[in-house]
């Protein structure tokens, strides 16, 4: 869960007791921040777009920069309230850019219109009830003006759901982060014992391919052997079998796993399968 009401009672307090914060909304404009200036510019230029909002929604709104979309005599309040919010968010280390609250990769985008009712088809009226929302992604969530408080007194409530939405997601994060490199290390031990036990699969076929070899070379020695034994005996070892019984141990050489002999004629081929 990204919060629950104790952590952002707690962070409230927290904020109000920041001595660097002030939360307080005049009811002047004495320090506008750049942000302000440049909304109260756009809010003034008329133009085909307000003059079709104001007299269909009965509100005009800025969008270049802060997002605020209210009726005329609240463009003040509108103005003061995101004053002291934009100077609260950067004293507690955010960045504020055009609408948004920037900490980090962490974006949240604020605005504050005015709550509309409809007239009819085609035109909606405001209700005087302002709504200060933050967006991020999805809408995260909303404040508007009840009968006893106003959106200007819950600014420190604002700044607490961001701030612990952060957190929130910064240890989530982690705690992801953490769960992916414990699986890839397992990932990685199991490789690793898979290519060890493919490795030792490997060497146990080449010793029972040279196992084998071997074998099957003692029997052709034992052959030779037993040949030129049989012929001595009957004293028929004429000069072709003595060249035949020396090309036959050179065979023998060449294919024994041990000796490993080279053979011109023989070397392209493949020991094992003799292809």
């Amino acid at each position: 869960m990204e919060w629950n009401e104790d952590d952002v009672t707690a962070r409230i307090a927290e904020i109000e007791n920041d001595r660097r914060v002030s939360l307080k909304v005049s009811g002047n404009l004495p320090d506008p921040d750049i942000l302000i200036t440049e909304a109260q510019l756009e809010l003034s230029s008329s133009n085909e777009n307000s003059e079709w909002l104001l007299e269909r929604e009965g509100v005009i709104s800025s969008s270049r920069g802060l997002l605020i979309k209210v009726a005329p005599k609240n463009i003040s309040r509108a103005l003061r309230v995101f004053n002291a919010l934009i100077k609260a968010f950067r004293i507690r280390g955010f960045e504020f850019q055009r609408s948004n609250a920037i900490l980090g990769k962490h974006n949240y985008e604020i605005s504050i219109r005015e709550k509309l009712v409809r007239v009819d088809n085609w035109k909606k009226e405001p209700t005087d009830i302002l709504c200060l929302k933050v967006y991020s992604g999805y809408p995260t969530f909303e404040i508007y003006d009840t009968k006893n408080i106003l959106i200007e007194e819950r600014l420190a409530k604002v700044i607490a759901k961001v701030e612990l939405r952060i957190e929130y997601l910064e240890r989530t994060w982690a705690q992801n982060a953490k769960q992916q490199q414990a699986a890839l290390a397992i990932s990685e031990e199991k490789a690793k014992i898979l290519l060890t036990k493919n490795d030792e699969l490997t060497a146990f076929k080449a010793l029972l391919k040279a196992a084998k070899r071997h074998h099957e070379t003692k029997l052709i020695r034992e052959y030779i052997n037993f040949r030129e034994k049989v012929e001595m005996k009957d004293d028929s070892l004429n000069e072709g079998l003595k060249n035949w019984i020396k090309w036959a141990h050179k065979k023998a050489d060449w294919y024994d796993p041990i000796t490993n002999s080279s053979d011109a004629l023989l070397d392209e081929f493949d020991k094992e399968s003799l292809d």
